[in-house]
Parts: structure tokens; sequence; C-alpha cells
């Protein structure tokens, strides 16, 4: 467990934790010099079963603001400190607003000094305390101490120790489902030791020799040795401090406070915008520039206004000059541009937001339904009956290890890497349905629609690997058929008409006279057709596949291609490759006529064009074969 402080500057935050512990927790000579607190500090205390209880003290001057941030931005338990002498000053305002919009869970309140003022000073000091927590809407216990003549450090020492024993007994029964994260706050080096990195376990565990990943870095870093809790250990968990001695960081970027380690790989580029809901403490305005702190790391960013609640909240988006390496549910402080007041904090929501519609109906229904959500099951639920969700960036957004809960629930289906529920994967299906047999009354005389064309009629919401899991289904329960690659319905046949009939004779006949490819304008002329009719028959024709087309307007009888495929295999055996010159002395349809067809199995997959002297290889030798050519479509 971790306790930060909190509090005005010089209302005795370091002795307090020096009474509490025996440790000074500044160590660099310059807060010795100065009697104040620049840098965040460190303290431990033990406890009666073997664990330990960590102090981060933080500064409490209005300059070091940001350091402050870094220190408690992760709490999730602190002390409000307040000195009898000067009773509520305006960092104790500002310190107290940050702690409450991080949604603490317990707060107590020390009033310090005690032995510099009276009873009826307390009693005041008390008073405005009570006041002040009472607009925060929060009750906290208060302890009147006295860092300097020890009155009422054993109560708080009691009532910190409680609380600590409490937190750990509540941790071990509830385990851990999240994968190990922690904000980096120091980078140092140690010699014959190396590179070490302290911070605080904001998820997760973390053990000797095991690999992690450093934000700003793709290749992993590995844990040398570490110690929790100051001291040294084989293994840390979440709401530790730990330092870690790591292996493997890039020597020219290295690694600094604001950077994370994770246990799982970040995504190859971190994204700048997020969306939220925002908590104001102050009145903003629509792109607004603000400085966010999330972790130890912070940077400048725009603050856009997506639409107001009815609750005082709004939902928001932020754009981020620099990436915060966010997940969802994570709480950023938000600051004015000038860094002088503290606009509120953003509950993160979206880590991948879409760059259009951001405003539209469904878009703002569904951050508004994952606001609701209590627990990350209700959140996933929210987002599996809207969308497909990839698991890896649902596992990276929430920190997650494969052993979560929720991830093996029955209402959640995984396809194919995507996780979706079954109403989702109904309203898909049913879409699927609809637009194919929208596609057959609009064009009857076409067989049906390819898979990456029906991915794009549904405007690419869905991945194609979904799709293609989708319809296997919806073959299996003959809802739909597949031929020759195109998708229709069962009921819809593709035949050709008895004048079609005809006109198909014709060019059969037409083609095996010349003996190769022809012009679309060449079949009309012959038949007195429009240009027109005769491309609707020969594409009717190449989804029948009767015929297929070497280049655009230029037909070819299909089992002809699988005659010259044969050509080329028998010369590519004999020989190892095959030439233009080659190939059209074989054939002798003309250089242009042997190049189009040539080109033609190059796209289709058979050849492979070696571009150094021209000549083309087998690439995949298992299409084109004449045995798998259908009865029909032989002379």
């Amino acid at each position: 467990m971790i306790v930060v402080t909190s509090g005005h500057v010089d209302h005795g935050k370091t002795s307090l934790i020096q009474a509490l512990t025996g440790t000074d927790a500044d160590r660099l000579p310059e807060e010795k010099q100065r009697g104040m607190t620049i840098e965040l500090g460190y303290a431990f205390m033990d406890l009666s079963d073997g664990e330990r209880l960590a102090f981060v003290d933080v500064p409490g001057h209005s300059k070091f603001i940001n350091t402050m941030l870094a220190g408690v931005s992760c709490a999730k338990h602190a002390l409000l400190i307040i000195a009898c002498d000067d009773g509520v000053m305006p960092q104790t305002y500002e310190h107290l607003a940050i702690l409450q919009l991080l949604n603490l869970e317990h707060l107590i309140v020390v009033l310090t000094k005690q032995d510099k003022v009276d009873a009826t000073r307390v009693d005041e000091v008390k008073e405005q305390v009570s006041e002040l927590l009472a607009q925060h809407q929060r009750q906290s216990p208060i302890f009147v101490v006295s860092a300097q003549s020890g009155f009422g450090i054993d109560a708080l020492k009691l009532a910190i120790t409680e609380l600590a024993e409490s937190q750990i007994t509540a941790l071990s029964e509830t385990g851990e489902q999240a994968s190990f994260r922690m904000a980096i706050d120091r980078a140092f080096s140690v010699k014959g030791a190396g590179l070490v990195v302290t911070g605080t376990v904001i998820s997760g565990q973390v053990s000797q020799g095991q690999s992690l990943y450093l934000s700003g870095q793709r290749k992993p870093v590995k844990v040398r040795t570490l110690h929790s809790q100051g001291r040294v250990s084989n293994s840390a968990h979440h709401c530790q401090r730990v330092a870690l001695n790591i292996t493997g960081v890039d020597q020219h970027r290295g690694a600094e406070r604001g950077d994370w380690l994770t246990a799982l790989a970040p995504a190859a580029e971190a994204p700048n915008v997020i969306c939220g809901v925002f908590e104001s403490c102050l009145p903003f305005k629509h792109w607004q520039n603000v400085q966010v702190h999330l972790g130890n790391r912070h940077t400048t960013a725009r603050l856009g206004l997506l639409q107001n609640l009815e609750d005082g909240t709004a939902l928001v988006e932020l754009q981020c000059e620099q990436p915060l390496h966010s997940v969802e549910q994570d709480r950023i402080i938000v600051r004015d541009s000038a860094a002088k007041s503290t606009l509120g904090a953003l509950r993160v929501l979206d880590i991948n937001p879409p760059t259009r519609a951001k405003r539209s109906v469904e878009r703002l229904a569904y951050l508004e339904n994952l606001k609701q959500c209590d627990s990350l099951t209700a959140s996933l639920q929210v987002q599996i009956n809207h969308h497909c969700v990839p698991k890896s960036a649902f596992m990276w957004a929430n920190q997650l290890t494969e052993q979560t809960a929720c991830l093996a629930d029955k209402q959640v289906i995984s396809l194919d890497g995507y996780l979706l529920s079954s109403i989702l994967q109904e309203q898909i299906e049913a879409q699927l349905l609809a637009l194919i047999a929208d596609y057959h009354q609009q064009s009857p005389e076409l067989l049906g629609l390819s898979i990456n064309r029906l991915q794009r009629m549904t405007h690419n919401q869905y991945p194609l690997p979904v799709l293609l899991k989708l319809t296997d289904g919806l073959r299996e329960q003959k809802l739909l058929q597949s031929t020759r690659g195109l998708l229709h319905l069962p009921r819809h046949n593709l035949a050709l008409s008895d004048a079609e009939l005809q006109l198909w004779s014709q060019i059969k006949q037409q083609m095996l006279s010349a003996n190769g490819p022809l012009w679309s304008s060449d079949l009309a002329s012959t038949l007195n057709l429009e240009l027109t009719t005769v491309r609707a028959l020969c594409r009717k024709l190449i989804q029948l596949g009767y015929l297929s087309a070497i280049i655009k307007d230029r037909f070819m009888l299909t089992e002809s291609l699988y005659f010259y495929a044969d050509v080329i295999r028998n010369q590519i055996n004999v020989s190892g490759e095959i030439k233009t010159a080659d190939f059209n002395s074989i054939i002798k349809l003309g250089r242009k006529a042997s190049i189009q067809l040539l080109e033609f199995y190059d796209r289709s997959g058979l050849t492979w064009r070696k571009k150094k002297d021209n000549s083309r290889v087998i690439r995949d030798g298992s299409i084109f074969i004449a045995s798998d050519l259908a009865e029909e479509h032989r002379s």
C-alpha cells in the first residue's frame, strides 16, 4: 500500500513522515538548505505481518505543482496535512481539489504543529477543515499531532496501520487479473548494476527475469533485479513502490521520468487523441489550450467539447501534443495553459476514437453508455454490442492478462482475434443477407458478391476476418451459397436465357476459330450488337466461368487459360523458367497477346516475374489445374 502526502508548503509534511517512519524524505542538499521539499521523497514503515507501507512525500510550494501531480496521480490513499498555526491555505484548497478529482479511496486529515498553538486555535482549524470537507462532500477522520513533541503520532500511526492491513488483506482476497503497468518517476545509473528505474506499480505483478516494454521503444527490456517497498525482493505487485534494474534499454534514448513500463507490448504508434468524460472544477472553452498530467508525464493539449451532460460533466476529446500512453479508466488532471489553476479531471473512456462522426448521435450515445459502466464486464458488454473489438486492443486498453474472467465469459463471442456479442453477430448476419438480397434485386444478371466487395458495402464497419467467419456460418446454415468465390442467396441462380445461349454459342465458335483472345468490340461487330450489350453479356459469362478477361474488354475462353497454364508449367519444368519470347513462339498469338496473358497469370498468382531478366517462374502451382476445370466449361 502507498500513502501520499499533500498540503501547503511548510505545513510539516516531511517532518510528519519522519516522525512516523524515522526516515527523512528530503534527500537533496538544496532541500535541506532551503528547508522545503523540491523533489518527490520516499519513506517506508514496517507493519506487523512483515509487509511494508510506503509514503510518498510531495512538495507543497505552488511552483512545484507539476512534481506534486507526479506524486499523487496514481494515489488511492492520502494524508491532507494542515498546520494548526496557518490553518487552511491556498495550496490546501488546490491539493484537496486535485485529490478529489483523482477519486481517492481514503483521505486522512492531519493537523500538525499542535505544540505551537492553544486548544482554541485547534478547534478553529478543525471547524475550517470540516467546512472544507463538506464542500467536497467528503467525510474524513481528523488527527491532531505534533511531530516535535510526538503528540498524537501513535494514534495516527495506528489508524494508518489498520487501514494498510485491511487494504492488503482485501487485495490478496480479490486476486490480480490485470497486467503489469508502472509509471517511472526516477531513472539513474548505479555503478556495477546499470540503469535503475523507480516508480509505483499501478496494476499487475513483476518478477525478476521478466521481460517488459518501455514506452517509446519497440524491443523488450529485461528485469535483472528489483527492490519492493525498499527491500530486495524477487517480485512486486499492485500498490507497491519498486526499483527495477533493467537491461536492453535503447542507449540513444534511455529511460526518463514520465515513461511507462508494461508487460503488454504497446501499439506501434501511441494515440495522441483521447475521449472521455470531463469533471470540471472551473469553466472551460471549446478547443482551449491546456496542460494535462498522467502518471509522471505531462504535456500540452487541446480540450474539445463533444457534449454537455445533465449531471454537470461533459464528453470531451483531448488532442495531446505528445502521447500520454493512457488506458481506459485512467484519470488525467487538466490544468490551464499557464498552469495556474486546475480545470478538472478527464476519465478516459476511449483511447482510439474515430476521426469522423465524433458528434453523431450514435457515437455520443455509445460514450454515454461507457460512462455509466461501473465494471470491466459492463464496459466490455457495451463495446461488443457496438462494434467488433480486437481482443489484443481491448487487453491493452485495460491492461489485462489472458486469464481475465470477462474474456472467457460465455456471452462474449471470439472470432479470429475479435470479440463481439450475440446481439452484434445477429445484427451483422441480418445486414449481410439484406445487402446480398438488395444486390440480387438490383443486378439479377450477376451471380453474387465477393467478400471484399461485401465488406465495402458495409462501409468497412466490420473486419474481414469476422465477415469470413460469419459468412462461413451462414453457408453452413444454408442461408448463403458460394459459387466460384461469389456469395449469393440459395434461391438466386444465375443462368443464361435462350437468347443469351444462342449468343454464347456464336461467341464460343468465334473464339475457337480465332484461337485466341478477342476484344469486346470485335464481338459486337460480328454479332451486330451494341457494345454495352456485349459487355454485359461477357460479364455474365465471366461469372458463370465460361470466359475470363485477361485485360479490360479483352476476353478468352476459360478452358484456353487452363491450357496455356499447362504450357507454362511444362516449359518451366524443362528450362526452369519461361521468357516472353519462348511463350510467344509456342502459342503463336502475337507478342502483345502473349505479354497480356503472362501478366494475367502474374496477377492471378500462377507465376512470378523476375525483373532482372524479365522471365517467369511458378509462384503457386496449385491453381489453373486442368483437372479442376468444370465439365460445363470444356469444349
